[in-house]
């Protein structure tokens, strides 16, 4: 009887010994019944956790803290650790706290039996934060990837120490390999590149960063269907304490399209001066917003200044004095105007030698979205030669017009005398047929003399 006493009284020292290492533990704990999903015993960290005491979870059942959308689950979950008193639950499940707020928490449980009750000792994991991180983590890897997609940027890193290279989805895209059959080696890749460009994969660290530890260049590459790609490349190197190198990252970037364009703007450049040099007019190209003018090859031919020159009020200096204020007006009143997009002006212009030139300003005028002229391209063109010629011919046609008038009328005097003379012998009625078809002839040429002096009268005039 003694022992049994004994016995009995070790067993409940070791059970409230256990239910007070229940209590005082920092993790959240509770045990319930099976059949029912009562709570037992809820120790203080989850009261703490969920915001009940523990004479509200006396209270309460399994049901109460999960939302309503993952009763069935709850109900399935119960039923299979009935079954498998072993069973651990693999995932995250939701639970309520009082105040209707939600949390992710993850289980530990194992099948006990208390006060006689099948029951179920669980202990809780709050994941809600962690799963959060996680959450934005993966939302934030995958704005990385779509940026990554959209921008046609692809990363790299390089396990030095292993020789083990590892490559992002969007640079098996840019160099347009296969990542199940490409063999990620320095051989392989290296293929890939132009070979005036391969020289970069022959280096030792040392000598190639030198005290910089990031390295840029633009390199050629070939796709396997022998397509030229240009692409940036951004290396960083990473060593460890003793300062020697562990990895290098990189990235690259699809720059195909940018150097296309700016070949294309090379060529049109280039273009743009050989006509300069051609023309026979003086080409302006004047860059409105950097406050730089290309001066053509017309300015040092035509007007004999220096077209390298820096200056960029070559032109405006040389106005002649009496028509600056009014050309400098319009052209201010051209760029004002956002719907103007062309402009002439005749003007003087003093040559590097003194001399005056005549000369046409035309151009047209470029403007951004919101109407701001930022360059303006002209051609200025020396009319002097010209305006002189038309002047020498307006004076030939003045003198002309002088002798046409002097001699119309010298000439139309004794003719108008010889018309006369031949309609008073026409009327005498004494003529024989031979004298009447002279005088006919006589009057036939004289009409025809005096209608040519009234067309050369007409035309001077």
């Amino acid at each position: 009887m003694n022992v049994k006493l004994e016995a009995d009284e070790s067993w409940h020292q070791s059970t409230d010994e256990y239910i007070d290492l229940f209590n005082l533990s920092p993790i959240p704990m509770w045990i319930f019944e099976i059949e029912t999903y009562r709570f037992l015993l809820v120790n203080e960290a989850a009261c703490k956790q969920y915001g009940y005491t523990q004479e509200e979870f006396a209270c309460l059942t399994l049901k109460d803290i999960r939302p309503i959308e993952e009763l069935d689950l709850l109900d399935q979950l119960v039923k299979i650790c009935s079954k498998n008193k072993s069973y651990q639950i693999p995932e995250m499940v939701k639970h309520k706290k009082k105040g209707g707020e939600q949390l992710l928490v993850k289980i530990k449980s194992s099948a006990v039996t208390f006060k006689g009750k099948e029951a179920r000792l669980v202990l809780l994991q709050d994941v809600t934060e962690e799963a959060e991180i996680q959450n934005q983590l993966e939302k934030s890897n995958s704005r990385l990837k779509l940026a990554s997609e959209i921008a046609k940027l692809g990363y790299w890193s390089h396990d030095l120490p292993l020789n083990k290279i590892q490559w992002s989805d969007e640079l098996y895209k840019i160099f347009e390999v296969d990542p199940s059959t490409f063999k990620l080696n320095f051989e392989e890749i290296k293929e890939l590149y132009h070979h005036e460009d391969q020289g970069s994969f022959n280096f030792d660290f040392e000598n190639h960063f030198g005290e910089i530890e990031v390295k840029e260049n633009e390199s050629r590459i070939y796709t396997p269907k022998g397509e030229l790609k240009w692409i940036y490349e951004r290396q960083y190197l990473i060593n460890n304490k003793e300062n020697k190198p562990i990895r290098l990252d990189g990235i690259a970037l699809d720059i195909t399209k940018r150097k296309l364009h700016e070949q294309e703007l090379v060529d049109s450049n280039e273009r743009f001066k050989f006509i300069a040099q051609a023309t026979t007019e003086a080409i302006i190209d004047w860059d409105v917003k950097n406050k730089t003018v290309f001066w053509g090859e017309g300015f040092t031919t035509i007007f004999g200044y220096d077209n390298k020159t820096t200056n960029i009020h070559l032109w405006q200096n040389n106005i002649h004095a009496d028509d600056k204020e009014k050309v400098l007006v319009d052209l201010h009143t051209y760029l004002c105007n956002r719907n103007t997009k062309t402009f002439n002006s005749e003007f003087r212009f003093i040559k590097s030698n003194s001399q005056t030139a005549y000369v046409q300003l035309r151009g047209i005028i470029i403007r951004n979205a919101n109407g701001t002229a930022t360059r303006v391209l002209g051609a200025m063109i020396d009319l002097t030669e010209t305006l002189e010629r038309l002047n020498k011919i307006e004076k030939q046609s003045k003198v002309l017009q002088e002798i046409s008038w002097t001699q119309s009328h010298i000439v139309r005097a004794p003719l108008a005398n010889l018309m006369g003379l031949v309609s008073l012998l026409k009327e005498n009625s004494n003529l024989d047929q031979e004298q009447e078809n002279l005088l006919n002839l006589i009057d036939t040429s004289a009409q025809k003399l005096d209608t040519i002096i009234r067309e050369i009268v007409k035309k001077s005039n």
